[in-house]
């Protein structure tokens, strides 16, 4: 009733409710293909809640030990996998091919199941700290196709580092040396 919360936060159920119909149809395009995935099996024990700015947070088990979180910022189109890769320097050989990979996934050489469309969605992403934040912004109406990229986009993202970095993943996600 007008007061301010403290954390600062506003739930997203207001956020929603009185923002628009595309952020709404968004959201729930966000969580249909998040449930998409773990109805598959793909995800262990989804779970959402909110975070800070009218955001909300997924969390999930996948492909590493640590639960991934994904934030999801209804009014932008945002979807971060904030500090997604761990140990990684601003300034090093890693973090210059990891650049060009996730760049490259907007090239037409790609095939389509496999680009994200620059049409429908962005991509980019830092290094903070040491670790690597992927984003994915999806254009107005392609939240659907946002979360679709982005998850690919991760999947892929782990797929190269087990093939040509092998050694980042033993280090830092236990992966088998096989």
């Amino acid at each position: 009733m007008g007061g301010s919360r403290a954390s600062g936060a506003t739930p997203p159920e207001r956020v929603t409710a009185r923002g628009n119909a595309e952020a709404r149809a968004g959201l729930a395009e966000v969580r249909a293909g998040l449930q998409g995935y773990a109805d598959r099996g793909v995800f262990r024990g989804l779970a959402e809640r909110p975070a800070r700015g009218g955001r909300l947070q997924f969390s999930f088990g996948w492909l590493a030990p640590d639960p991934f979180t994904l934030l999801y910022d209804p009014a932008a189109g945002t979807l971060t996998f904030r500090d997604l890769l761990p140990n990684v320097g601003s300034r090093t050989p890693l973090a210059a091919a990891l650049r060009k990979f996730i760049q490259g996934r907007t090239s037409p050489a790609l095939p389509p199941h496999r680009r994200i469309d620059p049409r429908r969605a962005g991509v980019r992403c830092s290094i903070r700290r040491g670790a690597l934040t992927v984003e994915v912004l999806a254009k107005p109406s392609q939240h659907g196709y946002g979360v679709n990229r982005a998850v690919n986009l991760v999947n892929e993202l782990f797929v190269h580092l087990q093939t040509y970095h092998p050694e980042y993943m033993w280090e830092n996600f236990d992966a088998p040396q096989e």
